[in-house]
Order: C-alpha cells, then sequence, then structure tokens
C-alpha cells in the first residue's frame, strides 16, 4: 500500500482563487483595415479638415428607418388647419367672446395660414442651404435673408442661421432686429474653425459667434471693417460652410452683386434652392434675367428650374411690367413666382423685426418659407440620390435664347421655326407611301385672360376646389380626338387681404 506522502508532490488547489479565463480561439482575426484618408488635393487653410471639406461635395447616402409599428389609433384624425378652432375672423371673435370651438372654413385665410406653418414645420431629409442672390444692388437680398430666417426660425425652431457670405461684407448685420455685447463675424468664426471642427467641441460653442434673434433664428454678420485686406474667397466660404453644416441645420446665405467672386460663385454651386428677390424695375429684372441665363449656361439648370422669384410691385413701378418679366422668364425654365407686397420697413434701412411687419406681409412671407421647405425637401433627396447634377456646362451647339425686351408691347412669343435640313446628300429612298391626312379637330379656344392672376395666395389648394374641378370623360370618343392646349404655366398670386392681427 502506498503511502500517503507519495500524493504531496502535487499543489493543493484553492477553489476560491479559481477566475474563469475566455478560451482563445485558434486563429486570432485580422484587424480591421483602416480608412484609407482622403488624398484629394483640397486646400485646407483653416484647419477644418479634408474630410470635413470634402464631405460637403458627397451625397449622403439615405439610411432606411425601422419601422415604428403602430396602426392608425395614433394617427390625428383631420389636419390641425382644420380641427382647431378659428382665431380669426368673426368665428374667431364668437369663439373667444362665447368660448365656443368653431372651425375655420376650409377655403378661408386662417385655414391657409395654417397649412403653411405645417408645411415649414415638416421633418427635412437633411440640412439644407438657400441662397438669395440677385447682381443688381439694392433688390432686397439682406432683408429677404432675414425675413426668410425669421420665418423659418419662428415656426421651426433653433437650427435656422442666416450668414452674410458678401466678399467685402454687407449689412446683414446691421439689419439684424437684435445685436450682441460683442460683435463676432465671419472672420471670428475662421479664426477659431479649427476648434469648432474638432472631436470634444461642446454644442453651444458656435452660439458665442452668432446673434439669436427673437424668432430663434442666428445672424452670422460679415465684416465691413476697411482695416482688414483679405476678402471672403472659395476656401473662407468652404470653412464656413463645413462649420455651420455641422451645428445647424439650415443655411441662409446673403450673397453679392459680383458672379464672378468666389464667394458667389460658392454659395450658388453649393445652394439647393435659389430665392430671387424682383422689385418691379426694368433695370433690376434684366440683371436677374442675365443672372438666370449664366447660370442655365454653366450647367444649373436644376436651379434655375426650381428657383422662386419673389416679385415686388413699388411705388411708382409699371403694372404692365410683370407680364413681361414672366414671359422673359419662363423661357428661361423658371416655374415659381410669389408675390409679395412692398413693405415700407424693407426701404427703410432701419433694423427689422416681424412686430414692423404688416399683416399682408406676414402672411405672404409665411407662404414664402413654406414654399421654400418644400423646394428643400425635394432638392434634398435628389442630392442625398445622385441625382443633381454639379454646374456641368451646357453643349456648345444649344441654340442662344433671344435677349430680353421688357417692353410692355412688344409680344414676347415668337412661334417655332422648323429646323434646318443637314447639308448631307441624303441616300436613296423607296418612294414615299401616300399620306392620308386626319381629319380635323374642332378648334378649343384659349382664353385671353389667365385665370391663375385673379386667384389668392393660398399655400395648398382647396378640398372645394379639388372636388368642383370636372372629371374626364373616358367614355366619350371624341375626347381622345381634341388637342387639348398646354397647362398655363404657375403665375404669381397676391396675397389674399384680411384684417386679422397674427400677434393677437
Amino acid at each position: 500500500m502506498a503511502d500517503i506522502a507519495d500524493y504531496n508532490h502535487e499543489p493543493t488547489i484553492d477553489p476560491r482563487r479559481l477566475r474563469l479565463r475566455p478560451s482563445r480561439p485558434a486563429v486570432e482575426p485580422e484587424p480591421a483595415p483602416a480608412p484609407e484618408p482622403v488624398t484629394e488635393d483640397i486646400a485646407d487653410p483653416y484647419g477644418v479638415g479634408v474630410d470635413a471639406l470634402a464631405a460637403v461635395d458627397e451625397p449622403i447616402a439615405p439610411t432606411a428607418m425601422p419601422s415604428t409599428g403602430h396602426g392608425a389609433l395614433f394617427d390625428e384624425a383631420a389636419s390641425p388647419a382644420l380641427s382647431q378652432p378659428a382665431q380669426w375672423g368673426w368665428r374667431g371673435r364668437i369663439n373667444a367672446a362665447l368660448g365656443t370651438k368653431l372651425a375655420p372654413k376650409a377655403a378661408s385665410a386662417e385655414t391657409g395660414h395654417r397649412a403653411a406653418v405645417e408645411a415649414i414645420q415638416r421633418t427635412l431629409p437633411g440640412s439644407g442651404t438657400v441662397a438669395v442672390v440677385n447682381t443688381k444692388g439694392g433688390a432686397g437680398k439682406t432683408p429677404t435673408s432675414i425675413a426668410l430666417a425669421a420665418m423659418l426660425g419662428k415656426h421651426r425652431g433653433r437650427g435656422v442661421v442666416a450668414v452674410d457670405m458678401s466678399e467685402a461684407g454687407g449689412t446683414l448685420g446691421i439689419r439684424a432686429a437684435r445685436t450682441a455685447p460683442i460683435e463676432r463675424t465671419v472672420w471670428d468664426v475662421l479664426d477659431n474653425a479649427s476648434r469648432l471642427m474638432s472631436a470634444d467641441v461642446e454644442a453651444g460653442e458656435l452660439a458665442a459667434y452668432l446673434r439669436l434673434q427673437p424668432t430663434h433664428d442666428e445672424i452670422l454678420a460679415g465684416d465691413t471693417d476697411s482695416s482688414y485686406d483679405d476678402m471672403l474667397g472659395e476656401d473662407e466660404c468652404a470653412a464656413l460652410g463645413a462649420v455651420l453644416r455641422r451645428h445647424r441645420d439650415l443655411l441662409i446665405i446673403d450673397t453679392a452683386t459680383t458672379p464672378q467672386a468666389g464667394a458667389w460663385q460658392w454659395a450658388v454651386r453649393h445652394a439647393d434652392v435659389l430665392v430671387v428677390p424682383l422689385p418691379m424695375r426694368r433695370d433690376m429684372a434684366q440683371h436677374a434675367y442675365a443672372m438666370l441665363d449664366g447660370l442655365r449656361k454653366r450647367g444649373f439648370e436644376h436651379l434655375v428650374r426650381s428657383v422662386i422669384v419673389l416679385l415686388c410691385a413699388t411705388p411708382g413701378s409699371d403694372p404692365n411690367l410683370e407680364t413681361a418679366i414672366v414671359d422673359e422668364f419662363d423661357s428661361l425654365g423658371v416655374q415659381t413666382y410669389v408675390r409679395v407686397p412692398f413693405e415700407p420697413v424693407f426701404a427703410t434701412g432701419e433694423r427689422i423685426t416681424l412686430e414692423a411687419l404688416s399683416q399682408s406681409s406676414i402672411i405672404a412671407w409665411t407662404n414664402v418659407a413654406a414654399m421654400v421647405t418644400d423646394a428643400l425637401a425635394e432638392a434634398i433627396v435628389e442630392r442625398q440620390a445622385g441625382l443633381r447634377q454639379q454646374g456641368v456646362p451646357a453643349p456648345a451647339i444649344a441654340p442662344e435664347p433671344a435677349p430680353p425686351t421688357f417692353a410692355a408691347d412688344v409680344p414676347s412669343f415668337v412661334a417655332p421655326q422648323p429646323a434646318p435640313a443637314p447639308e448631307s446628300v441624303p441616300a436613296a429612298e423607296p418612294p414615299p407611301a401616300p399620306v392620308v391626312e386626319p381629319a380635323a379637330a374642332p378648334a378649343v379656344r384659349v382664353p385671353e385672360t389667365d385665370p391663375a392672376r385673379d386667384l389668392p395666395l393660398d399655400y395648398r389648394p382647396t378640398a372645394e376646389a379639388a372636388e368642383a374641378a370636372p372629371e374626364p370623360d373616358a367614355s366619350s370618343e371624341s375626347a381622345a380626338e381634341v388637342h387639348q392646349p398646354p397647362a398655363p404655366a404657375r403665375r404669381p398670386q397676391p396675397p389674399k387681404p384680411s384684417s386679422f392681427d397674427p400677434y393677437a
């Protein structure tokens, strides 16, 4: 029998000191390859980061969102534009006096205003950029930028910033409603651009360089100090755009009057929507026409088609000039015109506040902001899908349009001429078959007046108008043979007059 001392050579095991360790795999996984750095030659004098500058021009791939899974139980039964009690007109006065809850009419101005506010508050699929452009000085670009940013900030909240990208400094900071104790400008942002784009930057650091307005939008002013020798160029605007797009959602750019400047070209090249303020003056219209024609020749046809022209009848302007302007701009592909009333506050040179605007101006600019929001949503989706071109020059064989005349007594429509036959020897062809002329279609008389000009400025068509529209008779045999005239182009529409106070 073996002695128990023979087993003392094995060490004593204490179960309380044991530690479980995960088993290692037989083969170590290969480390993931590091992302290749951007090798493109991009100027970065302000330390923003080459990756951030390159991401501005690259489309963002949309990400599929998971389904929420809820049914129609949590959906609203009706739009707030019709479900909320009326506050304007006699219905609003009755609700305020008697405590009733009368709903507004479907075709009322209040319903159209609420529909415009709903459109402004919609969720956008990404960050957007709006450029306010007109190469003629005094067209109202700065008041338009302030009013548009104020309306978007009032109904969307924080995230809207208007920036002065004039190469020599404009009056955006002078016309803004509120100033700051320390006046910081675009050059202060550029001096700290590397810090504002760093990984450990706080979300509120950019707010120290902006001016918060009463309508929750923010202003980044330009520097008008003549002691500076530098001016904003493409590198400066690229750095500003990268910083602002990282911290804010919507960017409103107030441009200058020099289309050859680097700042102006950068703003147009990176804009999703163009807004052109156009007072009723011949020189203003000629400058705007030449500007849009130049953009079309440079390959920005998508911007020209989606441009929003704001027509304003100034005191003493020719009322017949509007027809000539619209006809000439239609030849360039412009589709959207909006009438905005003349606002004396814009022409005085003082600071612009919403409380100082007239009631008709508030209604009109709310509709303008709604149309800009809809155009932004469409443009952002196209940009993310890679459907928007980046300024490809038009082919040299494209026909040159006739110069604008802007004369009220000269018709702007020119009958299309047949294309000249190519100078080549035709090949031998068989004899042509006899041509049978079809029966002449009954003539359709086109009304001389455009009914769209007499319609009020409602943001969306009412339900009554949609129900009253006649439906085409598919069973009629002659319906397919009658030539229908083309649909008239969208014309500017005046704001609907009203006698209410939106701030009551």
